[in-house]
C-alpha cells in the first residue's frame, strides 16, 4: 500500500505519462481511502490544466534574456 508521501512524489508522473498497472491500481486504491490525497490530485489536475492554457505573448530575444540575467545577477 502506498502512503500519502508516495502519492505526492508520483502524482505528476501519474498525470503526465504512462504508468504501470500496479502503480495506477495502488494510487487509485489510496485515493479511495484518503480524502486529502483526492483533494491534492484535484488541485494538481486543475493547476496542470491552467498552466497548459497560459501562452507567452512573445519569444524573448537572446539579447533580452542576457539583459535579464545580468539584472538578476546584480541583485545577488
Amino acid at each position: 500500500m502506498i502512503t500519502c508521501k508516495d502519492v505526492s512524489d508520483t502524482a505528476s508522473d501519474y498525470l503526465d505519462g504512462p504508468t504501470t498497472l500496479l502503480q495506477r491500481f495502488s494510487l487509485r486504491l489510496h485515493l479511495i481511502m484518503c480524502v486529502k490525497c483526492r483533494r491534492y490530485m484535484r488541485q494538481l489536475k486543475l493547476a496542470s490544466g491552467l498552466a497548459k492554457k497560459i501562452t507567452v505573448p512573445f519569444e524573448p530575444s537572446d539579447e533580452e534574456i542576457e539583459f535579464l540575467v545580468q539584472k538578476l545577477r546584480a541583485l545577488t
